[in-house]
C-alpha cells in the first residue's frame, strides 16, 4: 500500500495511460483529496492523482505491479510510501515460481499417478499409510479461502471419489484462509457416512518465510574517478534459478512447436547480468523498512534510468553511491527480489 502527498507537476509530460485518468479524476476530486485505487494494478491512478496535486491509496496484492507502480511514481517525482501488509499476502508473491517449489516444501510430499488432480500428491504417515494432500492454487481465486462451498467439494466429490486408494484413511487439507472453521468442522461432524479424518494445515506457516533467493557475486569499493568520492559497487555475476528455469521452458516449448526450423533459443552470458532489472542501495540502516538512497533501473533498451532520471547511458555490470551501502536489493527481469546484505 502506498500513501501519497503529491508533488504539482505539469499534466502535460505524463506517459500516456495515465493521461487517460487525468480527467476523470479532476471531474470527482479537489486537490488534497485522497483518491483510492485498491486494485491499483501498475499505479496509472496513482501517478495521475499525484500530477493533480492529490493524496492517493495505491494497493494491489502483485509485487511486480507494486514495483511498475514504484517505479512509474519514481519517474513523476512524487513523495510516497510503500507499506507491506503482514497477513499472509507473501504467498500471493511470484506464484508461479512458490508453486513449483511446493513440493520441496511440504515434508514427504510425492508424486501419486493414479489420484485426482485436485490432489497435491501423497505423505506416507506411520499410523495412517498413504495420505493425500490437497493444496490451493495460487493463481485460482476459487481456491485460496476454505469455504463451505470448497469443503462440500472435498466432502462429496474429492474423498468420495479416492476408489484408487481403497485404504485411505486420512487426508491433509492446507488452506491460505479460511471463512468460519466452525462451520467446516459442523459440515465434517454431520457426515455420517465420512470414514476418513481431515487434518487442517495453515499453508502459511510453511510459505510466509520462504523466499527465492538469487545469488551475486560483487564488490564494493571506494571510488576515486569523482571529484567528491563516494563508493562503486561492481556486479560481478549474477544468477538466477527461477528466471533460468523459465527460460529453459520457454526454450524448450518454442522448439518443439518450431515446424521450421527457425527458432532461436534465448541464452544467458557467462555473467548473467542480462537478467537484472533494478538495483537499489541502502545506505541508512542493515535491516527494517528499506531506503532507497540510491537505484538504476535498467530498462528493456539496456538504457539507465538512474534515481528516477532516464538517461542515455548504457548499463556497465557498476552501481554508484556517495555513502556506503549497507544493503543491496536486486531485481531480476520476471520481478522477483533478494536482498543482499552487506559484512
Amino acid at each position: 500500500m502506498t500513501c501519497n502527498r503529491a508533488l504539482r507537476v505539469d499534466c502535460t509530460h505524463v506517459d500516456l495511460p495515465t493521461r487517460f485518468v487525468i480527467e476523470p479524476i479532476k471531474a470527482s476530486s479537489n486537490e488534497g483529496m485522497i483518491v483510492a485505487d485498491f486494485f491499483g494494478g501498475s499505479g496509472v491512478t496513482a501517478a495521475a492523482s499525484a500530477k493533480l496535486n492529490r493524496f492517493f491509496i495505491h494497493a494491489d496484492v502483485n509485487i511486480n505491479s507494486i514495483q511498475t507502480m514504484r517505479d512509474r511514481l519514481k519517474v513523476a517525482g512524487a513523495n510516497f510510501d510503500i507499506y507491506e501488509i503482514k497477513d499472509g499476502i507473501s504467498l500471493y508473491r511470484n506464484p508461479v515460481q512458490t508453486m513449483d517449489k511446493m513440493r520441496a516444501l511440504i515434508p514427504g510430499l510425492k508424486n501419486e499417478d493414479s489420484l485426482d488432480k485436485f490432489w497435491k500428491g501423497t505423505v506416507n504417515d506411520p499410523r495412517y499409510g498413504t495420505v493425500p494432500v490437497y493444496v490451493p492454487n495460487l493463481m485460482d481465486s476459487t481456491t485460496r479461502i476454505l469455504d463451505e462451498v470448497l469443503m462440500r467439494r472435498i466432502l462429496y466429490e474429492a474423498i468420495p471419489e479416492l476408489t484408487d486408494l481403497p485404504s485411505v484413511k486420512k487426508v491433509v487439507v492446507y488452506y491460505i484462509d479460511v471463512s468460519d472453521m466452525d462451520k467446516i468442522n459442523e459440515m465434517i461432524s454431520k457426515d455420517k457416512e465420512l470414514n476418513v479424518e481431515i487434518e487442517f494445515r495453515d499453508l502459511k506457516d510453511i510459505l510466509d518465510d520462504v523466499s527465492l533467493e538469487d545469488e551475486m557475486d560483487y564488490s564494493i569499493k571506494e571510488d576515486h574517478s569523482k571529484i567528491d568520492g563516494g563508493f562503486v559497487i561492481d556486479i560481478n555475476k549474477f544468477y538466477s534459478d527461477a528466471v533460468i528455469r523459465r527460460i529453459n521452458s520457454f526454450n524448450l516449448k518454442s522448439a518443439q512447436n518450431d515446424k521450421k526450423g527457425k527458432f532461436k533459443p534465448i541464452t544467458i552470458s557467462d555473467n548473467g547480468l542480462e537478467l537484472i532489472e533494478y538495483i537499489s542501495l541502502d545506505c541508512t540502516k542493515d535491516d527494517g523498512v528499506w531506503n532507497s538512497d540510491a537505484e538504476i533501473k535498467i530498462e528493456y533498451t539496456s538504457k539507465l534510468t538512474v534515481d528516477g532520471k532516464k538517461s542515455d547511458d548504457y548499463w556497465d555490470g557498476k552501481v554508484y553511491s556517495v555513502q556506503k551501502p549497507l544493503r543491496i536489493k536486486v531485481r531480476n527481469i520476471c520481478g522477483d527480489e533478494t536482498i543482499f546484505k552487506i559484512e
